[in-house]
């Protein structure tokens, strides 16, 4: 699907699917998976080949950042479907000339769909690098807001595990403990896969930027300059908030995991404790099984309540000396 559009109107502009040009006052074209009818007319159009899915997803910079002739072709990873699921990494072409801008994406993305709600209430800036810099923009800020997301979710999460409501805790429950720890480590192990994929995308985005600010020079303005620049401080931003993020989640996951030990530990400690506690009372219940006849409660009247009441006091005291002692 191919659409275009104006730093001239708002929204977009209607091309016939027939047309053998691209109007003139076209400064972006955004094709989502385009069909070979598109792909024809646009490579008819523009003189190049429009780039597949594999080359784009090729990884050398050499891959990502060329010149041919009059045009800049780039490629960065995008985050697709970074809400709700687990995120994946999708590829998004660029070919910059100083008139036009092509976009070529092989899926939806929500940095676009908020770019062109935008194009409704403002329109792009004139030729290539306006349409760039006002996509990048775009991008740049929801690069931020899926990172802001993601602290918030940490933060959630270390209040879960070091808040004052776990700490004042009385009651100690196995099964619950480990299925909480469980879905805090699934939990922490999401959102640092969103965030490496958010590096990777932060990189590549930080690569391009200089690599057009150099070479398409000789046609950027002053205002598209300045804003290049910014772009780039607000990604350094980014990648200072991410490494702090990254800090945050190995931190979450070494208490994770040190609290996973501790509940085996009080396992290990339970077990114990039981094996002693039964040593009392497993003494005197073989003691008094021998069958000896010189064993003199066998006559008394109430000897078998009295073997009773020593089993069971035998386990007692050693549970109330380990309540005690603080061991259990």
């Amino acid at each position: 699907m191919l659409s275009f559009h104006s730093a001239a109107a708002k929204g977009e502009i209607p091309v016939a699917p027939d047309a053998e040009t691209i109007p003139p006052e076209v400064n972006w074209i955004d094709a989502v998976r385009p069909d070979a009818r598109e792909i024809a007319f646009l490579e008819r159009a523009l003189g190049f080949e429009v780039p597949t899915l594999a080359s784009l997803s090729e990884i050398e910079t050499s891959s990502r950042l060329r010149t041919e002739k009059d045009w800049l072709h780039l490629s960065i990873p995008m985050i697709q479907r970074a809400e709700g699921f687990l995120p994946a990494l999708t590829p998004l072409g660029f070919a910059l000339s100083k008139d036009l801008l092509l976009t070529v994406r092989f899926e939806h993305m929500k940095a676009f769909e908020d770019c062109k709600d935008n194009l409704s209430r403002q329109p792009l800036q004139a030729g290539g690098p306006g349409a760039l810099t006002a996509i990048v923009d775009v991008i740049v800020d929801h690069a931020a807001d899926v990172l802001e997301g993601a602290g918030g979710d940490l933060d959630c999460l270390s209040e879960g595990i070091f808040g004052t409501k776990n700490a004042n805790a009385r009651r100690h429950r196995p099964r619950e403990d480990g299925d909480q720890l469980r879905l805090v480590l699934r939990n922490v192990g999401r959102i640092g896969d969103l965030t490496s994929k958010i590096e990777d995308h932060l990189l590549g985005v930080a690569r391009m930027l200089p690599y057009v600010a150099a070479n398409a020079a000789p046609y950027l303005t002053s205002d598209i300059r300045a804003k290049l620049k910014s772009l780039q401080r607000d990604i350094a931003s980014l990648n200072d908030y991410e490494t702090h993020l990254t800090d945050k989640i190995q931190f979450l996951l070494d208490a994770t995991l040190g609290l996973t030990n501790i509940e085996q530990n009080n396992i290990f400690r339970i077990l114990t404790i039981v094996s002693v506690v039964g040593i009392p009372p497993t003494f005197f219940a073989s003691m008094w099984g021998m069958n000896f006849k010189n064993i003199h409660e066998y006559d008394w009247t109430y000897g078998y309540e009295f073997g009773l009441f020593v089993i069971a006091v035998s386990a007692i005291i050693p549970i109330i000396w380990f309540k005690w002692r603080g061991w259990w």
